[in-house]
């Protein structure tokens, strides 16, 4: 069709057929274009920058605190119990107050770990690939002021801690 039709008509035929209005300058698609491009590149990067709703987080890396450091910011020297594949667990006791230290491969591991052992009771600090664990909630201050996190309560049904 556009063979058929004089050059100013078949550019205008072609530019209705592409949504574009007649008489709209059909040679400088980018002025309008690239800033819309620019401007949704720059959202999405910023909308990147936000932390993890699911936990405060002070100590903002990739990398989760060893159990050590957690144990360190209540001046005692974790004991390693248990170094698998998903986990790595410690514990300490610190002013006759017994502590947990679990780090995580990542946090889907920590999830199925926490789901299934508030069974037990406790008061769980949960971190980013980490979760600390004690009766006492309000000796958990030094390491929430460090590395942040959420408490969340074990549900306790008489056995283990509660």
């Amino acid at each position: 069709m556009r063979e058929q039709l004089p050059p100013a008509e078949a550019d205008s035929t072609q530019r209705r057929y592409e949504g574009a209005p007649l008489g709209a300058l059909s040679r400088r698609p980018g002025r309008i274009v690239l800033p819309a491009v620019v401007a949704a590149s720059a959202a999405l990067l910023l909308g990147g920058c936000s932390g993890d709703s699911g936990t405060a987080s002070v100590a903002k890396s990739s990398k989760p605190p060893t159990v050590e450091k957690l144990a360190g910011a209540l001046k005692c020297k974790a004991d390693i119990q248990k170094k698998v594949e998903d986990y790595r667990l410690g514990a300490c006791k610190a002013d006759k107050t017994l502590y947990t230290f679990v780090t995580f491969k990542d946090n889907h591991a920590k999830r199925g770990w926490l789901d299934y052992s508030k069974d037990y009771g406790g008061t769980y600090l949960v971190g980013s690939r980490w979760i600390v664990v004690t009766d006492k909630p309000s000796k958990l201050g030094p390491i929430q002021a460090q590395y942040g996190g959420t408490v969340e309560r074990g549900r306790g049904h008489g056995h283990g801690r509660s």
